[in-house]
């Protein structure tokens, strides 16, 4: 078992299958790309699913997340995915993606043994999510979204980084647009990840400002305040439920913070 010096057990593994990724969001990569690892050090296929084999037949992890870069960008994902899911005891096996590839993807995933996915999301507006990402590929993410929906990779959960001046303003839209699909929306401060530091705290939308907004239109009530432990979102029932959505506070409310000391 994997435990920290305050007794929390882990159960959850990250593993990023490629660091390569077909979008440049602002906040995460300049323009023009990074220095991409050559491939040698690069894990085999064979060698990341003996790593999950021996996290979750010796060490207790029962939540496997494939992540990147963009993990849909690695050949091999399906069959990963199919010898994650053939382990036992078997772990939840999630995936979280840009979307870009998942209308061609989802079913397959689905059929390896996939159970979830996460979808970056920042916008609903053609030219916003060109300024952001760099590339016009938004119908890509809304068809993907639909595909993972369609292929049962429930619940279909969309991650929002909403930035001063840009998309601030889509807090409400974006709620709406993902009660209307079935879609688990969650809120996430942005960070200080990207590549080129741009980032300031100035410009960032905190999680106090974002409940603001969806409270200008929505009822949001804490959902089970005393269970969040160490999950990183805060959870909030809309309009009474069963709907909900989450806010990460990454920055101004951290989930690892002394209320989850004890677990």
């Amino acid at each position: 078992m994997l435990v920290d010096t305050f007794g929390r057990t882990a159960t959850d593994l990250r593993v990023s299958l490629t660091d390569r990724c077909n979008l440049r969001c602002s906040y995460c990569m300049p323009p023009e790309g990074l220095d991409w690892l050559p491939k040698p050090e690069l894990l085999t296929d064979d060698e990341v699913v003996r790593l999950v084999r021996i996290a979750v037949e010796k060490l207790g992890v029962t939540e496997v997340r494939y992540t990147g870069g963009e993990p849909l960008l690695r050949r091999g994902i399906a069959g990963i995915v199919e010898r994650t899911a053939a382990l036992s005891p078997r772990p939840e096996i999630s995936l979280t993606t840009n979307g870009i590839g998942l209308a061609r993807l989802a079913a397959p995933l689905a059929d390896a043994g996939l159970d979830r996915v996460n979808v970056s999301l920042d916008t609903l507006d053609r030219e916003v999510f060109k300024r952001l990402a760099h590339r016009d590929r938004l119908a890509d993410v809304l068809e993907g979204l639909a595909a993972a929906h369609a292929s049962r990779l429930r619940p279909v959960k969309i991650n929002t980084v909403l930035l001063r001046g840009v998309n601030e303003d889509e807090a409400v839209p974006l709620l709406r647009f993902s009660l209307a699909h079935g879609y688990r929306l969650r809120f996430i401060e942005q960070m200080p990840l990207d590549a080129q530091h741009g980032w300031t705290r100035d410009g960032m939308i905190t999680a106090d400002e974002i409940l603001a907004r969806l409270g200008e239109a929505f009822t949001l009530a804490p959902d089970e305040p005393d269970a969040r432990g160490s999950a990183p979102a805060e959870s909030f029932l809309v309009d009474g439920g069963p709907d909900r959505v989450g806010v990460i506070g990454s920055v101004t409310r951290p989930f690892c913070g002394p209320a989850t000391a004890s677990g």
